[in-house]
Parts: C-alpha cells; structure tokens; sequence
C-alpha cells in the first residue's frame, strides 16, 4: 500500500500515464519499482501530488477530473507493507529556499546568516512534526500488521550549488542540506515513537553524488531546471529506483 504526495507519485516521470492531478507515474514511481521487486501479490498506489497529512488521514483531495477519498481508507488490518512519502504540504521548505536564491552566478544570499531564514525553517518544522506524527500514528493504527517505511525529505540540494539549476551559494547550500537533516529528525522521532522504518534517501544521494547538480546519468534529484523527466527539485527515476531498492533491501535483512 502506497500513500504520500509528490515524491511517491512521480509527477512528469512518465506524463503519458497520469490520469489526474495526482500526476501519478504508477509504472515507474519507487511504489511500483518495490512491488516489482519483492513480487508482491497486491499492490495499491493513492499516492497524490500535492497531497498533505490530511489527505492522508481524514481529508478528500480534489484531483481535477474527481474527489480523492482519505488515502487511509485504502488500509486494512490485512495490509502487511506500507509506503509512505508526506510533508512538503505545508512545510517552509519553498519560502526557505527562495531565500536562499542567488540572482546571478557567484552571487551569495547568505540566507544561512538571515534570522528570516531561520525563523522558517523553525516554524515550518514545528508545524510538520505533530502532522507527520498523526499520520503514522493512523497508519499503525489501520494496519497494526503491516511494516511501515516512511521516506525523507531533502536530496536535491547537496553540499554546493549550481547555478541556475540549484542557485545558492556553496556555502548556503550546506545551510540547506542542514535545513533538510532537522526536517527530517521529524520522521526519525516518528519512526522511533510507533515502531516504523525511515528511509534516508537524503543522506545517501549527497553522500553518493546524486543531488541534482550531479552530471546526467548520476543525478537522483532534478533542480530548477530539469534535464531528465520529473517535476522540478523531485525525484527522477533513478532516484525511484534507489528509494526501492533501499526498502526493499531493509526488507530482506529482517
């Protein structure tokens, strides 16, 4: 069972196969690339861009051409596999990157230095945490059988930058990676709390190279600009493939 927003769904992965605003690319997106793997008898995939915790526990999501039903919906006490991608609804992680754009190459926002900058990146984190914690806490609580792998944030913003395609300053980057590891305590608390399994897809494209001002062929993430099909600073394929292959190596060694 796959539940979570953009990137779990895939948007502009594969355009050809979405049907709604989901955006979903329900051939190539990391849900569908772990059920292949593991050869899974059942699979489910409501994932949906632009969808925030509530859409995941309580909330219909309009999609454009209909009404999305609360993903939860979809679990049962029979579900033994549970995917989960959430939180960048509603957090700061775009007005704290807007501050730190450079405006032409070379130039430095220090956005690291700015109270502003901070202030969000708090705020933003305070916000999330109790949302994402309701969500899992649902999620154990609909499929009290099921392993639960909750996949971080971050991942696209290494430990420099490059402009155009991600404009910030070295130095600033780092901040933002920085940014990214505190967010992401969020679902390291949550998976400590509940008993679930978190997915540090961050941590392992900067440490391998693959954030997205990696050359083409080694890059899991995309910037501003895209050269490789995917929604601008989300995941591409490789980078479906690599969160796949992370779950379900976590799945075999239990």
């Amino acid at each position: 069972m796959a539940l979570g927003d953009s990137r779990a769904s895939g948007p502009l992965i594969d355009p050809s196969t979405h049907q709604d605003l989901c955006l979903r690319s329900p051939e190539v997106n990391y849900p569908a690339k772990l059920a292949a793997r593991i050869g899974v008898t059942s699979f489910t995939d409501v994932t949906c861009s632009a969808a925030k915790p509530s859409h995941v526990i309580d909330t219909p999501q309009f999609v454009g051409t209909r009404i999305a039903p609360p993903q939860i919906e979809f679990l049962s006490t029979d579900t033994d596999l549970v995917t989960l991608s959430i939180g960048g609804g509603g957090s700061n992680h775009l007005p704290v990157s807007l501050l730190c754009g450079a405006i032409n190459p070379g130039a430095d926002a220090r956005c690291r230095d700015n109270p502003l900058a901070e202030q969000l990146a708090v705020e933003g984190i305070e916000r999330m945490a109790p949302q994402v914690d309701a969500v899992v806490a649902a999620i154990v609580e609909k499929a009290p059988q099921a392993e639960v792998y909750v996949i971080g944030h971050g991942g696209s913003v290494g430990l420099s930058g490059c402009w155009p395609n991600i404009p910030v300053s070295d130095a600033d980057a780092v901040w933002l990676n920085g940014y990214f590891e505190r967010f992401n305590q969020i679902y390291v608390d949550a998976a400590e709390q509940y008993g679930v399994h978190y997915i540090d897809i961050a941590t392992s494209a900067v440490a391998g190279g693959h954030d997205a001002c990696a050359p083409l062929g080694e890059r899991w993430f995309e910037g501003l600009l895209p050269q490789s099909p995917a929604e601008p600073a989300h995941p591409n394929e490789l980078a479906m493939t690599a969160i796949a292959d992370m779950i379900a190596e976590d799945l075999g060694s239990r």
